[in-house]
């Protein structure tokens, strides 16, 4: 299989002079020719098509959620078979991909995904029927209250709950004190997810908790609901020794005034953690702050490839004048996790320039990174094209 897809890459690479009159057409803004738009498009399917035949899961799983991103209802077929990958982290994958293509199919596969046996997966199904307001459901979900894994109770409290039967709440609640580290986590991102003043106020009394895992994952969950009233709170965690810390309340800052918080971030943009310099210059950067702004090019220059990856990830939200240029830098890292995010932090991006950039990572010599590359061209071809 593998060499299938290293033949049908290098037919790509033999077709990309095809191509050449669509690059330069999105290039001038112009309308690129229909049936050349279509030809790629189709081209692009049959490269995730054939992706997720791999044997690696994790090429796999790459096809699934790339499939996911390209939005494209042409793929639904392939999304849903996903669900039914052996492995599980594809059948997540495919399952949250399906909510963002189709909600009558993400509806039909997570119903089948209640009596998963991973109870991550189970887990985003029970919360998948709650959002899609399911209560067909409503049966199903009561007897996971019954399940053996606290996982699955907790998703199950949740999935009720979000579908009117408020006396679960009390279950999240009480999970916050529980003993198991993931379980105490899975509750405050649930009570994020729910958002209301009552439940911001419970995630509020967790950041003068003294275990910085529960305030990083806290401050996490608030996001940005965060509000005027935790600026002293953050402010005060903005200094802590724990950098997992100090970047989360920097990110959570972001969203408060500026007249307010830019005094406090700008001395974090020559942080000692480079975490923390990245979370400074997103949260100046969401202010309209032009401090900060070289910590994007100096971490996409990092020798960690983590925090390069993090960058390019980062970037895809982050409308920087220059980001198209720095995306390019990235997409030729010679690492495989880097070029990823780099991708797809193009094809979040969009427009012109994220086709002239993607258009040439049809050829990469990964295949999951040809997956990702092809879903995000799909989806740009769509802004302009339909």
């Amino acid at each position: 299989m593998w060499n299938r897809i290293k033949i049908f890459a290098a037919a790509l690479f033999l077709l990309g002079t095809a191509f050449l009159p669509l690059a330069l057409a999105v290039e001038e803004g112009g309308v690129a020719p229909k049936a050349l738009v279509e030809k790629l498009r189709e081209e692009c399917r049959q490269i995730l098509r054939m992706t997720y035949q791999s044997d690696e899961a994790f090429v796999r799983s790459g096809a699934i959620r790339a499939a996911g991103e390209s939005l494209d209802p042409e793929l639904i077929d392939l999304v849903v078979e996903g669900t039914l990958d052996f492995y599980p982290t594809t059948r997540q994958f495919a399952l949250q991909a399906l909510e963002k293509m189709s909600k009558d199919a993400a509806l039909q596969a997570a119903k089948r995904l209640l009596d998963d046996s991973n109870i991550w997966v189970r887990s985003v199904a029970l919360e998948m029927v709650a959002e899609l307001g399911d209560r067909e459901s409503l049966s199903t979900i009561r007897k996971q209250l019954d399940a053996p894994d606290r996982m699955v109770r907790l998703a199950a409290a949740y999935a009720l709950f979000r579908l009117g039967e408020e006396k679960y709440y009390a279950h999240l609640v009480d999970a916050l004190g529980a003993g198991d580290a993931v379980q105490r986590y899975q509750a405050i991102s649930y009570l994020g997810q729910i958002g209301d003043e009552k439940s911001l106020q419970h995630l509020a009394a967790l950041l003068e908790s003294e275990e910085p895992d529960v305030v990083t994952n806290a401050l996490k969950a608030i996001g940005e609901k965060a509000d005027i009233v935790l600026l002293r709170p953050l402010i005060r965690l903005s200094l802590s020794p724990n950098a997992s810390v100090r970047g989360r309340a920097l990110l959570a800052m972001g969203y408060l005034p500026p007249v307010a918080v830019l005094k406090e971030l700008k001395p974090f943009c020559n942080d000692a953690d480079p975490v923390v310099r990245l979370s400074a210059a997103l949260s100046l950067f969401r202010l309209n702050s032009e401090d900060c702004r070289r910590v994007f090019s100096d971490l996409l220059q990092s020798p960690d490839f983590g925090m390069r990856s993090m960058t390019a990830r980062v970037l895809g939200e982050t409308p920087l004048p220059n980001r198209a240029q720095l995306l390019k830098q990235v997409l030729n890292d010679p690492v495989t996790r880097v070029r990823t995010a780099a991708v797809r932090a193009t094809g979040m991006m969009g427009g012109a320039a994220a086709f002239q950039l993607l258009l040439p990572m049809l050829n990469d010599p990964q295949a999951v990174i040809r997956a990702y590359a092809a879903g995000n061209l799909i989806r740009v071809m769509g802004e302009k094209h339909g």
